[in-house]
């Protein structure tokens, strides 16, 4: 069974106690302060599993589309998979390594290469499946510590860019009321923005206005 409950609050405040009417309605009924529309439009679903002495609870937080346009800052970058994928190639390198040692595959004096036969036409020679295995291995190293350094690196880059400004989009981001009538945001006394410029407004004032192109409202 799954429930959506809502996690916001009511009328908030955005720059003042009480709601500042949209400048392109007119009308203040469905002005809410920035801060407040984004949490109201942040769902949490709570999901109930199995029964009796197993029974679960998960509950799981959802951002709409809204709240993803409404945001204060980029979203971190969800690398958990390349880490995952990363991890799970280092252990698998390290069992290859691990295999071969105590099958004495590194370690043994016979590293000769097998020499097999042909129709009367000679030998050739072959190397041992070990040798294979090794590459493999080493292959997979390499490339699971490329995966977990770009995952790491990928964060670091997005905590550098936002983390300085942060107070300073906080702060222009609360004082902005969203009308959900319009869908659009304003500041007492200016015209109404779209949800692109307000954005820009915001993540300019951090340090990091940049992105706002590279990562579009809607």
């Amino acid at each position: 069974m799954a429930e959506i409950t809502d996690s916001g609050s009511g009328a908030g405040a955005g720059g003042g106690a009480a709601p500042s009417a949209c400048p392109r309605c007119g009308r203040e009924d469905q002005v809410l302060g920035v801060s407040a529309a984004y949490l109201r439009s942040k769902a949490k679903m709570r999901v109930e599993r199995g029964g009796g002495e197993d029974d679960s609870v998960t509950i799981r937080e959802e951002n709409s589309a809204l709240a993803k346009a409404l945001a204060v800052a980029p979203e971190e970058p969800d690398n958990g998979t390349a880490g995952c994928v990363g991890v799970l190639l280092l252990l698998a390198s390290i069992g290859a390594f691990v295999w071969g040692a105590i099958e004495g595959k590194w370690f043994g004096d016979d590293t000769a290469p097998r020499l097999y036969g042909t129709d009367g036409d000679g030998h050739f020679a072959v190397d041992q499946p070990a040798t294979y295995l090794g590459w493999i291995g080493a292959a997979l190293l390499l490339v699971g510590v490329v995966l977990l350094a770009l995952s790491g690196r990928a964060v670091r880059t997005w905590r550098r860019r936002t983390q300085p400004g942060r107070v300073a989009a906080d702060r222009v981001w609360a004082d902005a009321w969203y009308c959900g009538r319009c869908g659009t945001v304003h500041f007492a006394g200016e015209r109404s923005l779209t949800l692109q410029e307000f954005r820009t407004r915001v993540w300019t004032a951090g340090g990091y206005g940049d992105l706002a192109v590279r990562h579009p409202a809607i």
